[in-house]
C-alpha cells in the first residue's frame, strides 16, 4: 500500500470518519456532508463523488427478524466431493488438484463402501475410473513425511485391491452392473495383473471380478478369453492355503463365465464352454457353482431332461460335501451358507415343476431331500412345496407335527427341526405371490396357533399382498405393527418404500400421515428408493415446499445410478412442463432441478426454456435459463445453433426486445458457435417481429455475402422483414428482380410474401398489377392464402378496404374462401387480421 494512502487511512480510522475511494461501487450520492462525532454538521473533503454518511444503528443488525432457512448440506460418499471436483477441472481445462489428495479421496470412498457393504453406482464407478487414471497417469511425486511415494505403484495397490472388492459385490447383482463398472473393471484388473505379478491368487482374485462383471452386461464371451488366458492353478505357491485358494478361483471364474451365458440365453456357447471346462487339467468334475449355472439356463426352458441331469449334478456335489468329498467347495460354504444355498435350489426347482406342471419330478425332488432328515431350511421349502400343490392351513399345520416328530432321533438340541416364524413367513410370501391374501392370513393364524408370534417379516410381507390389492389403510395397519418390532436388520425399508408411494398417490390420506411415514424411515437413516422421494418431492412441490423438496434430495439422490437419477429428473421435469403448474412452482422445480441435477443436458434446459417464453410469457426467467447453460462447463450442457435458434423465437413470439438483445449479444462472444443461414434466419425472425426490420434487412445481407447463401426459407424471411420496413417495398423490389434473373422457381409462399410486402409499404397498384399479370401468365394461382396475407400486409383500414375491393371484383371466388376462413379483430392495430396462417420457420 502506498505511503500517502497508508497515511490518509489511518487518520480516518483515528478520528472516527468512513474511508471514501472514487472506485468504491457501494457509495451513494444522496448528502455530501458526514457527521462527526459531536453530532454537528460539516463539510468533510472526500474524494470522488459525493458520498451517504456511513452508520450503523441497534436495528441495523435486522436482529428481531426470523432466521433464514438453510437447505441442508449435500449427502455424498466420503471422498465424492474430491473427485467430482477433479472431473470439474479436466472438463474446464483448469488447475487439477494434487494427485494425492484424489488418491486419499478414493481410498477413504472405497474404505466407506467396504464398511457398509453398499454397492457403487455407474456414476460413482465413471467417477472412481477417471479419478484412477488421473492417479495412475500421475508421475508427480506425492510427499509424505519427508518421503516420496509414486501414486501410480504401491502406494495405490491397497486402493486398486479395495476397488477390486467393491466391483466384486457389484458384480453380484447383475441388474445394478452398467459399462462403467466393466470399464472400471477392466482398467484395475490391467493395472493389478503389472502390480500382483508375482501374486497368482491376489491376480485371480481380480480376475473373478472382472469376469463376473463382464458376465452380468453380456460379454461372457471375453469373460470366457479371460479365463482361458489365465491357465492352470498356482501349484508353487509358498503354503498350502494359498494354493488352496488359488484352486478354488479358477472353477469359480469359469462358473462366473457359465452364468453369464445362462443369462445371455445362449445355450450353444453355454455347452461349448462346459465342454471347454472338462478338458482342464484342474477338472476333477463338475462343481455346485457350475451345476447351479447351468440349471440356471434351464429353468428358463420347459425341457424337464435337462433340469433333471443338473439337478441330480447339483445334488451329488452336495452329498459329497456332506460326505466330506467335496473339499475344495467346502472351504468356502460354512454349514449355514450350505444349508441355505441348497433350500434356494430346492425353492427353484419346486417352483419350476410347479409352473410347469411336472408334479411327478417335484416328488421325486422332495422324497430324496427327506431321505435323511434334511435342515431347517429344506424343511422350509418343502412345506411351500406342499402348499403349492394344494394344501391348506391345516394340512400345512401336521406337517409341521411331522417336522418336530424327526427330532426323536436327534440328540443335540441346537439340531434339532422346530418350525418358526422363518417358516411361516416362506408360507406367507408363497401365497402373497399367488395374489392369496386370505391364504397368507390363515398361514399367519396357524403360526399364532403354535405360539409362533409375528416378526418384522411378516408385516413386511402384510404391507406388501395388502398394498397389492389396493388396501392402503390395511398396509398402514401393518406398518403400525411392524414400528414395535425389531427393524436394525432393515428387511422393512422396501415395503415401507412402496407404503410411502402409495400413501403418496393416495387422495384419502392426509399430509401428516405421509409424513409420519417417512420422517420414521428418515429418523433410522433407512434407504429411499428413486420411486419414494419422487413421490415425496412431487407432494411438497405442490405444497410449495421448496425447501424440503430440496432437503429431500440433497439427502439421497447424489446415492443412486444415473439411470435412478434421471427417473427423479424426469418426474420433476414433466412437473415443470405440465401445462397446469403456475409459473411460480415451475420456475420453482427448475431451480431445484439446476441446483441437485448438475448433469441436466440441454435438451430438458431447452424445453424448460421454451416453455417459459411460450406458455408462461416470462422471457426473463428464459433468458436467465439459457445464461446458466452459457456458464455451464459441460460439453452436453452449453448451448448450440439449437438452443440460439428456439431462444431468438421464444422472443420472436412474445416480441421481447431484451431478451432477444441479450441472447444476441451472448452469440456475438460465444466462440463455439459457427454463424449459419439457418441462425440468421432465426435472428432475420426475432428482430422483424420486435419491429426492427432494418436490423433483420442486415441478417438478409450477411446470408447473401456468405458462402452457404439463402435458403427459400430466407427469402421468406427477408419478405417479410420487407413488409415491416420503411421503404420495404424498394428491397422487396430489388429482391425480387434477383430472384428473377437467377431464374429461382417461385412457389406460391413466396408470391404471397412479395405481394405482402408490397402493400406493407403502401404500394398498392404495384402489388395489383404484379398479381393480376402473374395469374394471366399462370405463374401463380391467387388462393385464399395469397389474398389474406396481402390483407394482412396493409398497415390502415383504408388500405385494407382497396385490397377487399380490388379482390372482390378480380378474384371473387378465392375472396369468397378466405371470408369463410374469417377475419379477426387485432386489438392493438384495430384493424382486421385474416385467420391463416403466415408463420416463418428457420
Amino acid at each position: 500500500m502506498p505511503t500517502h494512502l497508508t497515511r490518509h487511512v489511518f487518520r480516518r480510522i483515528l478520528a472516527n470518519e468512513p474511508i471514501i475511494h472514487r472506485g468504491c461501487l457501494r457509495r451513494q450520492t444522496y448528502s455530501s456532508l458526514a457527521r462527526i462525532r459531536t453530532g454537528s454538521r460539516r463539510c468533510v473533503p472526500q474524494h470522488g463523488r459525493p458520498s451517504r454518511y456511513q452508520k450503523r444503528s441497534l436495528f441495523d443488525f435486522n436482529m428481531f427478524a426470523p432466521k433464514k432457512r438453510e437447505a441442508k448440506e449435500v449427502n455424498v460418499d466420503p471422498g465424492i466431493e474430491d473427485m467430482m471436483h477433479l472431473a470439474k477441472m479436466q472438463r474446464m481445462k483448469a488447475r487439477l488438484p494434487p494427485a494425492k489428495d484424489v488418491a486419499d479421496a478414493l481410498k477413504a470412498f472405497f474404505a466407506a463402501k467396504r464398511e457398509q457393504r453398499k454397492k457403487i453406482s455407474d456414476t460413482q464407478a465413471r467417477l472412481a475410473l477417471q479419478s484412477f487414471k488421473y492417479c495412475f497417469a500421475n508421475e508427480d511425486a506425492s510427499k509424505s513425511d519427508g518421503t516420496t511415494k509414486r501414486v501410480g505403484k504401491d502406494y495405490d495397490y491397497q486402493l486398486g485391491m479395495a476397488m477390486i472388492n467393491a466391483v466384486s459385490t457389484v458384480a453380484a447383482g447383475a441388474s445394478a452392473t452398467t459399462s462403467a463398472h466393466v470399464e472400471l473393471a477392466e482398467f484395475l484388473h490391467t493395472r493389478a495383473q503389472e502390480i500382483t505379478a508375482e501374486k497368482k491368487p491376489a491376480r485371480l482374485k481380480t480376475a473373478f471380478a472382472y469376469a463376473a462383471t463382464l458376465s452380468c452386461v453380456g460379454r461372457a464371451s471375453d469373460a470366457r478369453d479371460l479365463a482361458e488366458k489365465l491357465g492352470e492353478p498356482d501349484t508353487s505357491a509358498r503354503t498350502q492355503s494359498t494354493m488352496e485358494r488359488s484352486k478354488a478361483q479358477i472353477p469359480k471364474i469359469w462358473a462366473a463365465v457359465l452364468r453369464g451365458f445362462a443369462r445371455e440365453n445362449n445355450e450353444e456357447e453355454l455347452l461349448a464352454t462346459m465342454t471347454t471346462i472338462q478338458t482342464q487339467e484342474w477338472y476333477t468334475g463338475v462343481t455346485a457353482p457350475m451345476a447351479s449355472a447351468m440349471l440356471s439356463y434351464y429353468l428358463q426352458t420347459d425341457r424337464i431332461d435337462a433340469v433333471q441331469t443338473w439337478h441330480e449334478q447339483y445334488w451329488r456335489t452336495y452329498e459329497d460335501i456332506l460326505g466330506g468329498e467335496g473339499e475344495n467347495a467346502a472351504l468356502s460354504w460354512t454349514s449355514s451358507q450350505l444349508d441355505r444355498h441348497v433350500s434356494i435350489h430346492l425353492e427353484e426347482v419346486l417352483r419350476w415343476c410347479l409352473l410347469h406342471h411336472h408334479l411327478d419330478f417335484g416328488h421325486q425332488v422332495v422324497r430324496r431331500a427327506m431321505a435323511n432328515n434334511p435342515p431347517k431350511l429344506v424343511w422350509d421349502a418343502i412345506l411351500v412345496w406342499a402348499a403349492g400343490t394344494g394344501k391348506g392351513a391345516d394340512e400345512i399345520g401336521r406337517m409341521l407335527d411331522v417336522m418336530e416328530k424327526s427330532n426323536d432321533d436327534i440328540s443335540d438340541p441346537t439340531e434339532w427341526r422346530v418350525p418358526d416364524i422363518a417358516t411361516i413367513n416362506g408360507l406367507v410370501e408363497f401365497a402373497t405371490s399367488k395374489q392369496d391374501p386370505y391364504l397368507a392370513e390363515r398361514f399367519i393364524v396357524l403360526g399364532k396357533s403354535r405360539q409362533i408370534e409375528p416378526d418384522a417379516r411378516t408385516y413386511q410381507l402384510q404391507i406388501q399382498y395388502r398394498l397389492k390389492i389396493s388396501d392402503v389403510d390395511g398396509a398402514l395397519i401393518a406398518y403400525k405393527s411392524l414400528q414395535a418390532m425389531d427393524l436394525s436388520s432393515n428387511e422393512d425399508v422396501p415395503a415401507v418404500n412402496n407404503l410411502i408411494v402409495a400413501l403418496c398417490q393416495s387422495k384419502r390420506h392426509d399430509f401428516d400421515t405421509v409424513m409420519n411415514v417417512a420422517m420414521d424411515l428418515a429418523d433410522r437413516r433407512a434407504h429411499f428408493d428413486p420411486a419414494t422421494v419422487t413421490a415425496l418431492a412431487l407432494l411438497h412441490l405442490n405444497r410449495d415446499e421448496m425447501h424440503d423438496v430440496i432437503d429431500l434430495l440433497n439427502t439421497h439422490a447424489h446415492h443412486y445410478s444415473s439411470a435412478d437419477r434421471s427417473q427423479i429428473l424426469n418426474t420433476i421435469l414433466a412437473f415443470c412442463l405440465d401445462p397446469s403448474t403456475p409459473t411460480s412452482r415451475s420456475w420453482d422445480a427448475y431451480k431445484i432441478l439446476g441446483s441437485v441435477f448438475d448433469e441436466m443436458p440441454r435438451e430438458p434446459r431447452t424445453q424448460v426454456m421454451s416453455n417459459f417464453y411460450t406458455r408462461h410469457k416470462r422471457p426473463d426467467m428464459a433468458v436467465f435459463i439459457f445464461n446458466e447453460m452459457r456458464r455451464h462447463s459441460r460439453a452436453d450442457t452449453i448451448p448450440t445453433v439449437d438452443t440460439y435458434v428456439a431462444s431468438f423465437l421464444g422472443s420472436a413470439k412474445l416480441r421481447d426486445l431484451d431478451s432477444l438483445e441479450v441472447i444476441h449479444n451472448q452469440l456475438k462472444l460465444d466462440y463455439n458457435i459457427n454463424t449459419t443461414t439457418y441462425l440468421m434466419n432465426a435472428m432475420m425472425i426475432s428482430y422483424t417481429a420486435c419491429d426492427r426490420p432494418r436490423l433483420a434487412l442486415g441478417f438478409w445481407n450477411d446470408i447473401v455475402a456468405s458462402k452457404e447463401g439463402p435458403t427459400y426459407n430466407s427469402i421468406h424471411i427477408a419478405l417479410r422483414a420487407c413488409e415491416k420496413a420503411p421503404f420495404g417495398d424498394l428491397r422487396a423490389k430489388e429482391i425480387w428482380t434477383k430472384l428473377r434473373k437467377m431464374d429461382v422457381e417461385l412457389d406460391q409462399k413466396l408470391w404471397a410474401a412479395y405481394a405482402g410486402a408490397l402493400v406493407g409499404n403502401g404500394d398498392n397498384e404495384s402489388a395489383f398489377e404484379l398479381i393480376e399479370a402473374a395469374e394471366e401468365k399462370r405463374e401463380c394461382e391467387v388462393d385464399a392464402v395469397l389474398l389474406g396475407s396481402m390483407v394482412d400486409g396493409a398497415t390502415t383500414e383504408a388500405k385494407q378496404a382497396e385490397v377487399e375491393s380490388w379482390a372482390r371484383e378480380k378474384f371473387s371466388t378465392a375472396w369468397e374462401e378466405l371470408e369463410k376462413i374469417g377475419f379477426e379483430m387485432d386489438e392493438e392495430s384495430q384493424k382486421r387480421v385474416p385467420n391463416i396462417d403466415r408463420s416463418v420457420t428457420p
